[in-house]
């Protein structure tokens, strides 16, 4: 009787498994400027795995990161796509958007997974023009899927 139980619940157990990863639909793409229709950011503040030195850490500079937001909010498949200058601060880049949680929009009612990009600004100059100049280093205008 036992060994019967613990037959069915492998069986059940496994079949969930399969169905689970036969889910392979890619998630939808979705620009940065238009990311807030389907999900907002839920963190207040977020943390970063800072290194005590590295490659061009104290220099004005941003980095370009993708990831997809899960239904759950929760952001995976994170990957550094530019930095700049080159340099460690992808890598401090990567560890905010790990940390990143954002809750579904009215229009995202059915939670769907997406597929965008945030750029990451460090040691910005104060003057506008100068961050712009900097920000723009970074902008990619249509990463897909596929980029990944």
């Amino acid at each position: 009787m036992l060994r019967r139980f613990v037959a069915l619940f492998a069986l059940v157990y496994c079949a969930g498994a399969v169905a689970q990863s036969m889910d392979q639909t890619p998630p939808r793409a979705v620009s940065s400027e238009k990311l807030a229709t389907y999900w907002t950011m839920l963190n207040s503040s977020v943390g970063a795995d800072v290194p005590n030195n590295g490659k061009n850490m104290q220099r004005p500079g941003c980095a370009t990161v993708s990831f997809v937001i899960e239904s759950n909010g929760a952001t995976s498949n994170i990957k550094v796509q530019r930095v700049v200058p080159e340099g460690d601060l992808g890598k401090v880049a990567a560890s905010v958007a790990q940390g990143l949680r954002f809750g579904a929009t009215a229009f995202n009612a059915g939670k769907q997974r997406v597929f965008s990009w945030l750029i990451f600004p460090f040691n910005l100059p104060t003057d506008h023009a100068a961050q712009t100049a900097i920000m723009q280093k970074c902008l990619i205008k249509n990463l897909a899927w596929k980029d990944h």
